[in-house]
Parts: C-alpha cells; structure tokens; sequence
C-alpha cells in the first residue's frame, strides 16, 4: 500500500512523484509506455528552448534527466503497466488494476491518494484514413516526430500544420533530407517562430490541400496523392518517408467511469489539483482549469501542486511548511 499512486511518468507526473519523496511519502509511478511521457513517444528528437536552464535541450535527454533525478530521490517506477481500473476501497484509499502491456499480466496496487497525469490523455494519433495507409512499417510511416537516422538523404513528406508539423519539417531538413508539407488549412497554425523558421529554410508548402491516397510498392512509399482545393488535378509528391502530425484522438472513458469530472478530453481541477472525487488529484496537460496554460513548465508546476495536496490529504498535517517539504 502505497500513500500516493500516480498515473503517468512525464514531467508532470515525475515532478509529483519527486515532491511527494521529498514529503518522506511513499509512491509509485505507473506508466503506460516508458517513463518520459510525451517527451519521449512522440518528441523523441525535438528541441526544447523553453526549459529554465536550457537554450536547447533534446526531448528525450530532458526526459532521461528528469526520470534520473526522481530516481535518486528512490522514486519507484514501473513502465509498460496500463491502468485499468480504479476502485474506491472506502476510507482506506484505492485499488489500481492494471496489466503489462508486454506480457498481459495483472496487478494490484493499493494507495490512499491518486494523482493522473496522462499528459494527452489514452491517445492515438489521428491518421489519414485513405488507401495505402495501413500495413506500413516506421521505417516508412511516422505520426510521431521524424528520426534524425530515418531522414536523412529521403524525399520526406510532413502533413500537418499546427507546431508538431511545422518542427517535425525542420528536423527532417536539418538532418538532410529534402522535405515537402502538405497543410489541409489555408494557413499555418503553430507559433509564428516555427512558422518564420519554415519560410526561412525554403521548405515548399501546399496549403489548402489534402492527401488522397499513398502510393506505395512492397511496403515502401513512392509517393503521396494530394488534392489542392479549386485545381483541376491531383498533386503527386514523390516520398519515401511520410511523417503525419494531424493530432490525436483521446480517450477519457476510463476516467469517467472513475466518476472523475471532465470538460471536452480534459480533467476538470481546481487551483490545488483536485479533481471532483475525494483523494484522486490530476497535472499536466489532461487538465484543465480558468488560466490554463499548456507548456511543459507549467506541467511541472502542476505536478508540485499535485503533491502538497496528496500531502495534505494523506498525512493532514496541521499546516504544510517548507520544513516539511525536505524533512
């Protein structure tokens, strides 16, 4: 029985579970997938300008180096385990059930608070839904960002404007390859500096168009059909690596069956983390609340608050100090 459970190793997730040790409370980290979070499935190879202490750090190294300091703080940490379920055991806290996800087998873990901090949410990414999509390798197809080994010296195709796009295009140019984007809009709609940076490198856009179908030959792309709004014929882009940064479809069935409030795909939370049931807590970007500002700081942040109201919770302590914090 553990005081604090928490759901998800991102950045909010593991600032949690660092605040709570630091509390001398007990807890463990569930993830999914690895620990990391998001920094790590879906921005392996990003940089990230916007970390205190850092002008550019590589994504994955920001995760590895948060997952170590949590660790050194013996924070337990268990990747490849999906939660399940979530079952109220009356004044003595929760059950979590969840699985491996590599060898299917089932767990149990008790703890007197909760906190989630599924960054997206249950996820998956948005795909094109048209012919020739399914049955390619990642070699091929990616809807995450491009590997810097994967692009280099291809013809590479990004669909999608939004941030993830418009910074999945730059890798691919810097690692080398010659890259073309596809943008259903009639604009961009990430931050103008990745959009100036874009323009900058010269990489070709075709806006207002759409992907049709994906050519392909023995499991490799040879090119993808798109159609421009208003032209007369479809566009053929030759490709042999397709990268589709459309977005992501949440799942948050799971959380309301836990009786937890949503509002759209987020958590619904006040200032100190809380969600509408007693004792279960939620950070990052699955929640949402008035000011909400979705950076990776601001995750961390939430994190930090996540764990002083565990604290409070668990231990109801007469006042929280700093003492406290470092005791």
């Amino acid at each position: 029985m553990h005081e604090v459970l928490i759901i998800g190793g991102g950045p909010a997730g593991l600032t949690a579970a660092m605040y709570c040790r630091m509390r001398s409370m007990s807890v463990l980290v569930l993830d999914a997938g690895r620990s990391g979070g998001q920094l790590v499935s879906l921005y392996g190879e990003k940089p990230v300008h916007d970390w205190p202490g850092y002008h550019r750090i590589i994504a994955n190294e920001l995760a590895s180096q948060i997952a170590q300091h949590a660790r050194q703080l013996e924070v337990e940490i268990v990747e490849s385990r999906k939660v399940d379920d979530v079952q109220r055991l009356g004044a003595e806290g929760f059950e979590v059930l969840a699985h491996d996800v590599v060898t299917g087998e089932k767990h149990r873990h008790g703890a007197t608070a909760l906190i989630i901090a599924i960054g997206g949410g249950a996820f998956e990414p948005r795909k094109l839904r048209v012919d020739g999509e399914e049955g390619l390798s990642e070699d091929t197809l990616t809807y995450r960002m491009p590997e810097r080994s994967r692009s280099a010296g291809r013809r590479v195709v990004v669909v999608g404007g939004g941030d993830s796009g418009l910074e999945s295009a730059q890798a691919a140019r810097d690692a080398g390859a010659e890259v073309t984007m596809i943008q259903v809009l009639d604009r961009f709609t990430g931050m103008q500096s990745n959009i100036d940076e874009v323009n900058r490198m010269g990489i070709p856009c075709h806006l207002n168009t759409r992907v049709k179908a994906i050519e392909s030959e023995n499991g490799a792309i040879r090119a993808v059909i798109a159609q421009t709004k208003g032209a007369p014929e479809p566009l053929r882009v030759e490709c042999d690596y397709l990268v589709v940064n459309i977005g992501a479809a949440v799942n948050l069935d799971a959380v309301k069956r836990w009786g937890i409030e949503t509002r759209g795909n987020q958590i619904v939370v006040d200032p100190q983390m809380r969600t509408s049931v007693e004792g279960i807590f939620a950070c990052g970007d699955i929640v949402t609340y008035e000011g909400k500002y979705k950076l990776l700081i601001t995750a961390s942040s939430e994190g930090a608050m996540a764990a002083n109201a565990a604290y409070m919770w668990v231990r109801k302590p007469a006042r929280m100090t700093m003492g406290d914090l470092y005791s």
